[in-house]
């Protein structure tokens, strides 16, 4: 749009409305977006705090993947009896489906 100019066509006005529209939805949407996020920090606390905070409590909190590799690595080892491996493998099948 050309805003050195006296007046303006009606075209010109349209598109610079629609632009303006535009800029506002782009702009209300990443406020949306922004307040959300900030609305689920406050509801939920980071894993590594989760962590920390249960490290002091002497437990140890462990994620899916740790537990399935942990899951594996019992499975395939040959120490393991044939209970513990099936055991092992009944675990893994529940985590495993999970995902």
């Amino acid at each position: 749009v050309d805003v050195d100019a006296n007046s303006f066509t009606s075209k010109e006005l349209q598109q610079a409305l629609a632009k303006m529209k535009e800029i506002e939805k782009a702009e209300r949407k990443v406020s949306f977006l922004f307040l959300k996020q900030c609305t689920v920090r406050k509801k939920f606390r980071p894993i590594e705090q989760l962590k920390e905070e249960f490290e002091k409590l002497n437990m140890k909190i462990e994620t899916d993947y740790e537990i399935m590799v942990k899951l594996i690595s019992k499975f395939n080892t040959s120490a393991s009896t044939l209970d513990e491996k099936v055991a092992a493998l009944y675990d893994l099948e529940y985590y495993v489906h999970q995902v």
